[in-house]
């Protein structure tokens, strides 16, 4: 049995892709083709999962956040769903509370 401090979270990696030409019902395809390639992946063993979404129209940007293993896991979900990956970036998160 691994011990607690053996077990390493996933890494998140942001995936940015050519935005559709097809415009949002197009982005919103290429995101269930994202979930699917993931949950894919993991019935077969790699625990990849796709997060979200991120459309950024002022830059003409979109990208998708996953977590996963690897970044060739990632790539390799990002491929199978077709995406068009122009960059993959290891992503580090800093969330804070808002006060109030």
């Amino acid at each position: 049995m691994r011990s607690v401090a053996s077990v390493q979270a996933p890494t998140r990696f942001t995936v940015e892709l050519t935005p559709p030409e097809g415009g949002w019902s197009e982005l919103q395809q290429a995101s269930t083709r994202a979930r699917k390639a993931a949950e894919e992946m993991q019935r077969e063993g790699t625990p990849v999962r796709f997060l979200r979404s991120i459309f950024v129209p002022e830059d003409n940007t979109c990208f998708f956040l996953y977590e996963g293993p690897t970044r060739r896991a990632v790539k390799d979900a990002a491929v199978r769903a077709n995406l068009g990956v122009e960059r993959l970036h290891r992503t580090i998160s800093a969330t804070r509370e808002v006060e109030k």
